[in-house]
């Protein structure tokens, strides 16, 4: 960059706009840039700038090109900061003294080093810091003289950085070791600069976490949209965000409404601590993502640091616990990583957290899942969190009318920069008269990507696209013969090799659905997979399929911990899979059996969700059920995990029932009732159906005694589950009876088992208001686990203390407080010793034993 004689580096932000520094403008009617790989320089005016004298002053400006500097789509800009007190690798690029070849020419030079936050944080300085790498030019000018105006980026290895600054120059006396910049946080508090940011790039600034990006799920902020699918998204924001503004107020108020705990709390109370939880639900197209991205952005606007949190469940979160800000993470597809939710709560979650920390998850449904997550040592946070359901968006006619009109006008907007040769905006007039409007009067314009997906029909209509020989019916069948379109384009584009019989338009488009249902660990999973498909499964075809993994990679972006992305947004993918595997069903059946757990659990997932589409759940159902029968060691588990996470969990209940009424293998129904959640209300009808075929069978006459309890205790606990008290009741006595045989003959190893179920016993009998006998079950479950505590308290300890508290409770029901007080002060005593060695275990127990202890000291009133 020249003004004058004096020059200086810069960094194009879109295709006319330059960031550089303002002190090196010493001629502001002069000003240009080259740029490398073009000859001549090209005219600049300045259209903003700030430089203010002293160490803490402003020195950044903005220069509008008179002509394009390149070329094509220009690539989004991320900006970031620095949250946590670590050092973060960095890196500036420009074009110093240092880098002279000759007096008219210059180099590129790139300087590494780290960025230590606490150096230059008074000042609203980032310092990069690295080895001298230059001396001081005869001239005594520094050898990074030029670099003024270079962009300060940073990120962690392997990730892609974030614009964190503007260099300023290089402080004197430290041997050149050390670049000054300007922060984009201090940038972006100016209203102008924002503003010129917003227009030349098409997007507002939005500071990331630059020292999380290793946590933050890359699709959260994606490349620019190629398909039409892709305008969709809801991490394009293309349609402006509306009719939340009460919902977003809320989460807002939640995220910054910080209690004081009591003065005298011994434990902090989860609603009153620094670190709360939130569900929101929907289904798909009800605008939750785009929710928690608007929330992100309002929240990072005041202050907080805000992140997606990354699906790669090797990603270390104790990063977290640095960040010295508000913080909120966002959880999505929540109900499918309740393992990782937990882990993120249990790195937050520390004595040391003091300022607001908010986990927002997003899910389809409140379920199982829910309740078992708030069930877990490291979910007591989400065992009081609030659950807020996203409300349909567009009730009355009118709203969707509104909404349809904007939509249409921002999409025109959106394709101009797509396809600039077509005059998006011209058609919009036409498409907005009253003779134009689409019906919109069907129950499925309540959600918004309803209403999107008519509005930008309508436009790619009004263009004269070729339509598919049958038009589909539906706005996602319409839309994908739109998106085929791009898949055909891209395959077909020169260097693909995709363009031969093997790789016709059925098999990108199976392939497409293939990517949408299940993700590819790596290059060589992705091959295999692709070999199911037809045409590739010979050893001839290796060459194609690795061309055509990486045409889906290419296609859509890949989430963390995956080859290939999916199909989006979901609503758009749940319909091709459905309609594929109508036309492929056998090709499904093969797939799914050839998954590995995790992924198997992922496509059931995606598949239970596909068949919540009227059209399509005949077919899901009519495959779930085949594919489970055919593999089901591999899909019957999997099956079962997910149908405790999904919404509509009726196609897999109705594929498990179909197993446990054909299937003689007794072994693997065992397993099946050992996996069971001992609270379920998705499975609870089915889960009795199991224990009762398993009882039957372990009730013949070679029958095993231990394994008929143990499925009567499974049994009484599903019958209970149900509302059936008085079967219930009469399992669980059965089980008793023939454990206290058991333990009679072998102690050691079926007493734990006898003081297990006469707690089950208790808690029947209970249920049937039989107080003193339930009282009496109790009381003996407990003298067993007095004995097996004292032996092998390791083991032993938390369950006395938990039949002690049970006992307790048995005890008050019948009047007797003392005696209830005196056992629950001994369970306290319990709880108090595993909780000072395990307190993300006990911590919990250990709250309500106190709770209960404390009301049965108040006097009656």
């Amino acid at each position: 960059m020249r003004s004058g004689s004096a020059e200086g580096s810069g960094y194009a932000l879109g295709s006319r706009l330059v960031l550089t520094a303002a002190h090196v403008l010493k001629d502001r009617e002069r000003v240009s840039v080259r740029v490398e790989g073009r000859q001549g320089q090209v005219a600049c005016r300045v259209v903003w700038a700030r430089l203010e004298e002293g160490p803490q002053g402003w020195d950044a400006a903005l220069l509008l090109a008179d002509e394009p500097l390149s070329r094509g789509v220009w690539p989004a800009v991320r900006w970031g900061r620095l949250v946590t007190g670590s050092a973060s690798p960095a890196q500036a690029v420009g074009f110093p003294r240092v880098g002279q070849a000759g007096s008219d020419t210059v180099t590129r030079v790139q300087r590494d080093g780290r960025v230590l936050p606490e150096t230059g944080r008074e000042r609203d300085r980032y310092v990069l810091v690295g080895d001298p790498g230059a001396e001081t030019m005869d001239s005594g000018v520094s050898p990074w003289s030029g670099m003024s105006g270079a962009a300060l980026w940073c990120a962690g290895p392997g990730i892609r950085p974030l614009l964190t600054g503007v260099v300023a120059g290089d402080p004197p006396h430290l041997n050149h070791t050390r670049l000054e910049a300007v922060p984009a946080y201090v940038l972006a508090t100016d209203p102008e600069f924002r503003s010129l940011i917003e227009e030349h790039t098409g997007r507002p600034i939005l500071l990331e976490a630059a020292d999380l990006t290793g946590l933050t799920d890359r699709t959260s902020h994606p490349r620019p949209p190629r398909s039409p699918a892709d305008l969709l998204r809801p991490d394009q924001a293309v349609v402006s965000f509306m009719g939340r503004k009460e919902l977003l107020e809320d989460l807002a108020g939640w995220c910054q409404d910080s209690p004081q705990p009591p003065a005298a709390a011994v434990l902090w109370p989860s609603e009153q601590g620094p670190v709360r939880a939130r569900l929101v639900t929907g289904g798909g197209g009800a605008g939750k993502t785009r929710l928690a991205a608007e929330l992100c952005a309002r929240m990072t606007a005041r202050g907080w640091t805000a992140i997606r949190l990354t699906t790669s469940t090797e990603a270390p979160l104790d990063a977290l616990t640095l960040v010295r800000r508000p913080l909120l993470v966002v959880v999505d597809y929540a109900e499918t990583r309740v393992p990782q939710l937990h882990a993120l709560l249990r790195a937050i979650d520390h004595d040391e957290a003091t300022t607001p920390v908010r986990v927002l998850a997003l899910a389809r449904a409140a379920g199982d899942w829910w309740i078992r997550a708030g069930e877990h040592p490291s979910g007591q946070i989400l065992a009081t969190a609030t659950v807020t359901p996203v409300p349909a968006l567009h009730h009355r006619l009118q709203d969707r009318t509104t909404a349809y009109r904007q939509a249409l006008e921002d999409f025109a907007t959106a394709l101009h920069r797509l396809a600039p040769a077509v005059d998006w905006l011209a058609h919009v007039p036409a498409l907005t008269t009253p003779a134009a409007l689409p019906a919109l009067t069907r129950g499925e314009f309540d959600t918004p990507l309803s209403v999107h997906m008519a509005a930008l029909l309508a436009l790619l209509d009004s263009t004269g696209t070729p339509q598919p020989a049958q038009p589909a019916n539906t706005l996602e069948g319409r839309l994908l013969g739109h998106e085929r379109k791009y898949w055909d384009d891209t395959a077909d584009s020169p260097g693909r090799r995709l363009d031969g019989e093997r790789t016709g338009t059925q098999t990108r488009a199976l392939a497409v659905a293939l990517a949408a249902l299940t993700p590819a660990s790596d290059r060589d999973h992705a091959r295999a997979l692709l070999a199911l498909l037809p045409s590739l499964e010979d050893a001839g075809a290796a060459a194609v399929r690795g061309e055509l993994a990486t045409w889906l990679r290419d296609v859509y972006p890949a989430p963390d911990g995956s080859m290939w992305g999916s199909l989006q947004p979901d609503r758009i993918a749940e319909h091709h899979i459905g309609t594929q595997v109508l036309l492929e069903p056998a090709l499904f059946i093969r797939i799914l059996k050839t998954l590995e757990q995790a992924h198997a659990a992922q496509a059931l997932t995606v598949l239970a969700r596909t068949a919540q589409h009227p059209q399509h759940r005949d077919t899901i159902t009519a495959l779930l059920r085949e594919a489970v029968a055919a593999a089901p060691s591999r899909l019957a588990p999997a099956a079962l995990t997910t149908a405790t996470r999904t919404a509509h969990p009726g196609p897999l209940i109705t594929a498990l029932t179909h197993l446990t009424d054909t299937t003689h293998d007794i072994n693997l129904l065992q397993q099946l009732s050992s996996r069971v959640p001992h609270t379920t209300l998705a499975l609870g009808e089915w889960a009795a159906a199991l224990d009762t075929v398993l009882v039957e069978h372990h009730g013949s006459p070679a029958l095993d005694q231990a394994a008929l309890a143990a499925s009567l205790n499974n049994q009484s606990i599903r019958l209970a589950g149900l509302g059936r008290r008085e079967d219930a009741l009469a399992a669980i006595t059965r089980a008793v009876d023939i454990r206290e045989v058991l333990a009679g003959q072998r102690p050691d190893a079926f007493l734990p088992d006898l003081a297990m179920s006469l707690n089950n016993q208790s808690n029947r009998l209970a249920d049937l208001g039989r107080r003193e006998d339930a009282l009496a079950a109790i009381t003996r479950a407990a003298e067993h686990y007095e004995v097996l505590a004292e032996q092998r308290p390791d083991a032993f300890l938390p369950d006395l203390a938990g039949a002690l508290n049970n006992q307790s409770n048995r005890l008050a029901d019948l009047g007797r407080r003392e005696d209830a007080l005196a056992t629950i002060t001994r369970a306290v005593g319990h709880y108090e010793v595993l909780a000072g060695q395990r307190p993300s275990l006990f911590t919990r127990q250990l709250q309500k034993a106190v709770q209960l202890r404390d009301r049965l000291e108040r006097p009656m009133q």
